[in-house]
């Protein structure tokens, strides 16, 4: 298919925070050299939109509703499946699951029960969330920035950014296919791997990064930036 054809889809990243002696910090993983779209970029955990994650059943699973969650990304219909999407993947790439199960946080063992059950299963994250009487934490999303991939590469994307705090007693852990590398660093000393050529970054993620340097805590970032609702193209 000529790149100019590409058909453009709907995907999700979601950048997750933790604070640490030197600030906060951002998990970032290093994409497989083989992947076909930005291959061995360090980019955040995220991946297009899938069909289940439109599921209405879905509703029954989140703690806000479609109406919030359309007004916050400006579309009619169809927005939470982009929250859906953006903690599906955390869980898939990177082990973290945000969710409450009966009104607590998840166990680190159930997240990787989660990542293991996702990579043998991808579509089954509703049926997991179900099974584990589960209740994801979009409300704890804050929404970021839109992307929109420019014309001319094999791959386009329509991506949602969001931001989020990682969950309390969880621990990454990469799934080794589409990750290859993960690492929590500050914003700051992401952007100097950068500059000093370690480090591929593509322009959504350097931008998100510049955006996120200068903060004293995860608290204020979220209070900053969380929910701007904003539309670029890179």
């Amino acid at each position: 298919m000529p790149h100019d054809s590409v058909p453009v889809e709907a995907a999700a990243t979601l950048v997750l925070l933790q604070d640490s002696a030197a600030g906060p910090q951002v998990l970032m993983q290093q994409r497989s050299h083989d992947a076909q779209f930005v291959g061995g970029a360090w980019v955040f955990p995220g991946g297009k939109l899938d069909p289940h994650d439109n599921d209405p059943h879905w509703l029954n699973h989140c703690d806000i509703g479609p109406d919030r969650a359309n007004r916050l990304l400006g579309t009619d219909s169809g927005a939470l499946a982009y929250w859906v999407a953006a903690l599906r993947e955390s869980v898939e790439e990177a082990g973290l699951l945000l969710a409450r199960q009966q009104g607590e946080p998840v166990s680190l063992t159930l997240a990787a029960e989660a990542q293991h059950f996702l990579h043998r299963q991808r579509d089954g994250f509703l049926d997991f969330c179900r099974e584990h009487s589960l209740t994801l934490c979009t409300g704890d999303l804050r929404y970021l920035s839109r992307w929109v991939t420019p014309p001319g590469l094999p791959r386009r994307y329509d991506a949602r950014f969001f931001l989020a705090a990682t969950p309390a007693g969880q621990h990454p852990q990469q799934d080794d296919h589409e990750a290859i590398n993960t690492c929590w660093v500050t914003p700051e000393q992401a952007l100097e791997h950068y500059r000093a050529k370690e480090w591929m970054l593509v322009l959504p993620t350097l931008v998100t990064l510049r955006q996120l340097s200068g903060y004293e805590s995860v608290a204020a970032i979220l209070s900053q930036l969380g929910n701007h609702i904003d539309a670029k193209t890179g």
